[in-house]
């Protein structure tokens, strides 16, 4: 995996510890893929990191989701991962992001689908979160509906602002 100091220098560049400790976060993922039309389709989604792919749960069921129709023509993707506190805070510098460029594998292995969705309900509500994990595996209608989603990052870029305070940039 490639780490880019494009457009954040060196000097606020994540290193890989720290972009996983961010990944382990409860953050939320802007996950974008290409429509038919060419033009972008983003969305919030959860996520789980695992130290080198993040894993997400499309759904399938009632409704089936625009990034599997896209994903499954396209496989390419973005996904930006962030925290800014600057706008609430005032500051410059309170801010971190990763962006990750990849190519996505698709599953309906129903093995893997309860494995992720417990992961992510077990990262975002913790102990609570296993009460949901059927109805979110279901997505409206009974089985598992759920397309998982990995990607293994082939571009990242990280940054955390915090590290340049008082530096020229942020």
């Amino acid at each position: 995996m490639e780490q880019s100091y494009i457009d954040v220098g060196p000097s606020v560049a994540m290193s890989k510890e720290e972009i996983d400790s961010f990944l382990q976060q409860k953050l939320v993922a802007r996950f974008t893929s290409i429509r038919p039309d060419g033009y972008p389709h983003t969305t919030p989604l959860w996520y789980v990191w695992d130290g080198e792919a993040l894993w997400f749960l499309l759904g399938a069921g009632t409704y089936p989701r625009q990034h599997i129709r896209n994903l499954r023509r396209n496989p390419k993707l973005c996904v930006v991962i962030d925290r800014d506190a600057r706008p609430e805070h005032g500051g410059l510098f309170d801010a971190q992001a990763v962006i990750m460029r990849g190519t996505v594998e698709l599953s309906t292995d129903e093995k893997l689908q309860e494995e992720i969705t417990r992961q992510a309900m077990r990262k975002y509500l913790g102990s609570e979160g296993e009460q949901y994990v059927d109805a979110i595996l279901q997505d409206g209608k009974p089985g598992k509906n759920r397309v998982i989603a990995k990607v293994k990052p082939e571009h990242i870029v990280a940054w955390d602002f915090r590290k340049g305070q008082g530096a020229s940039g942020g």
